[in-house]
């Protein structure tokens, strides 16, 4: 009996020291000496009902800092205080009141201007492969006060801020609403670093123009198409302006659908032009748009109400890369827009050259993050997708301030919060199961 105690005895003391045992800190992972271990709280939303960043800092027992926002654009690095932020209510979706708020709650705090274009490429190449360069290194670590942990980070790509975490120590926050902020800020960049008017564009399109030359090195593309002959409309008409800004009807035997051709005497693919003589004896030349080959023509024949664009419009051209409609892109926003091509194409190559208004980008248009240094705000998206049934012709358009971007671009809160489908129009005229989608983003109501 005693012997049988005396096992028990002997069995229980090895339980406590396997016990003792386990919570000793593991000799390869020692101990960081945390005096106590943070009380995680519930959530529990503030005194007006409102859920905030601040609100969810606190529940996971932590003080709340300040947000800034890093932000690359073609002429530098720009870092921004948000004031205020931390009470913007999470649940409600207060991003355009905060951006638009009397009091400017953006505050800059530096800005780090890049002392050449080729200076300017080798940091976009940085931010198109998610890494980050010295320069944006020693540019965070001056700007911001030790210890970095106390100060909190958002960035336009989430694994950017990742990486400066690691490198510099700051603390990282990103949400969907901080990336609506971010769009809003990326909106008015070049006023809050007190760029002149036109600065920022022209650097987007010389850094742009640059990029795309060393991409297609790497690329080793063949060469651009030629383009295609055309000859001219041999009867008499008299082109009137279309209902659509930028379309023209010429009017003789039938109506026939046009552009004012941006480059004179050549076409993409062998459309007839027209050639008119005004009053004052200059001539104007337009271009014959087939509703066969040209969807945007297709659509116009079909009925839809509105294609929100006009000249002067920014245009945003992603999916599918097609000459046809970048030819009638750039023709209809004229010199005074802008059509930014996300994608590869040999004939848009070609026409790029002779169409100041066209900008090519190549990357792949489900990384906005890559190629955010070059793209200026825009008036509207015209996205080209693949579809099981068929091809799809999609166009998102803004009717209001602020930074449109694509089918793919667009995050699937954005679509299904702020995204109204207007119009679906079957394109009956072009071969093919194809349809065009209308619709508004942050549609101002009727």
């Amino acid at each position: 009996m005693e012997a049988q105690s005396e096992n028990r005895a002997v069995t229980r003391a090895r339980g406590r020291r396997k016990q003792s045992e386990k919570k000793k800190p593991h000799p390869k992972r020692p101990y960081l000496g945390r005096e106590k271990k943070l009380e995680v709280q519930p959530i529990a939303p503030s005194k007006n009902g409102e859920l905030t960043i601040g609100d969810i800092a606190r529940a996971r027992g932590r003080e709340v800092f300040p947000l800034h926002f890093l932000v690359e654009c073609a002429t530098g690095y720009a870092l921004f205080l948000a004031h205020g932020i931390n009470d913007i209510d999470m649940i409600k979706y207060q991003a355009e009141e905060y951006i638009n708020r009397s009091d400017t709650p953006f505050e800059l705090k530096a800005y780090l201007p890049f002392s050449s274009l080729g200076e300017a490429l080798l940091q976009m190449n940085a931010i198109s492969n998610t890494s980050v360069t010295e320069m944006l290194i020693k540019f965070i670590q001056k700007n911001f006060e030790p210890p970095f942990h106390r100060h909190v980070l958002t960035t336009a790509d989430p694994f950017l801020g990742v990486k400066i975490v690691n490198n510099v120590g700051l603390s990282n926050h990103t949400s969907l609403l901080t990336l609506s902020v971010m769009r809003g800020l990326r909106e008015k960049i070049d006023k809050l670093i007190g760029l002149q008017p036109g600065e920022l564009d022209k650097a987007q399109r010389q850094l742009a123009h640059l990029y795309k030359d060393q991409k297609r090195t790497i690329l080793d593309t063949k060469s651009p198409v030629p383009v295609s002959s055309s000859s001219f409309l041999q009867e008499q008409v008299m082109v009137v302006p279309h209902r659509f800004e930028g379309f023209f009807n010429a009017k003789g035997k039938k109506n026939i659908l046009c552009t004012r051709n941006l480059v004179p005497g050549e076409a993409l693919y062998g459309e007839k032009l027209i050639h008119v003589q005004n009053e004052d004896g200059t001539e104007v030349e337009y271009r014959v748009c087939d509703p066969r080959r040209s969807k945007l023509g297709a659509a116009i024949l079909g009925g839809v109400t509105n294609i929100w664009i006009k000249p002067g419009s920014r245009v945003m051209y992603v999916g599918k890369v097609c000459g046809v409609t970048v030819s009638d892109l750039s023709d209809i926003v004229g010199l005074d827009g802008l059509v930014y091509v996300v994608g590869n194409s040999d004939d848009v190559t070609h026409m790029e050259g002779k169409r100041p208004n066209v900008v090519t980008i190549i990357e792949n248009d489900c990384y906005y993050c890559h190629y955010r240094m070059v793209l200026g705000m825009v008036d509207a998206v015209f996205g080209e997708i693949d579809h099981p049934l068929g091809e799809i012709y999609r166009l998102p358009t803004k009717a209001d301030n602020m930074n449109s971007k694509g089918h793919i671009i667009f995050s699937s809160g954005d679509i299904n919060r702020e995204f109204k489908l207007l119009q679906t129009v079957p394109l009956d005229l072009v071969e093919g199961a194809y349809f065009i989608d209308i619709g508004g983003y942050r549609m101002q109501p009727e």
